[in-house]
């Protein structure tokens, strides 16, 4: 499994505004096949948004980058304005998971 985590710069004030905007978009990604979960985080600071995909494999997330949902997720007035600089995208192997219960 991997997770993509976004990091999303926000302006001042701006914070609530782009988590109002994952949690009320139709949501393209959760049927996408490899699709495992997402998480939208938003700092204590408000000026930081994270937001956490965890996938079965980098080809799921591949091809989702590359799919016409990706497209539409992305292409709906974005929310630039709300941003204070670029975002930074980092992939990561998930090398150890924790759920209660396991050992």
């Amino acid at each position: 499994m991997i997770a993509i985590i976004n990091r999303l710069p926000v302006k001042e004030g701006a914070a609530d505004q782009v988590v109002e905007r994952f949690a009320g978009s139709g949501g393209h990604v959760q049927g996408f096949p490899g699709f495992v979960s997402m998480e939208v985080l938003r700092s204590d600071a408000e000026d930081e948004v994270l937001v956490i995909t965890r996938w079965r494999d980098r080809e799921a997330f591949d091809a989702w980058v590359g799919s016409d949902e990706f497209r539409k997720a992305h292409g709906r007035g974005g929310g630039g304005d709300l941003l204070s600089g670029h975002p930074k995208m980092g992939s990561y192997s998930v090398a150890v998971e924790r759920a209660p219960g396991s050992p």
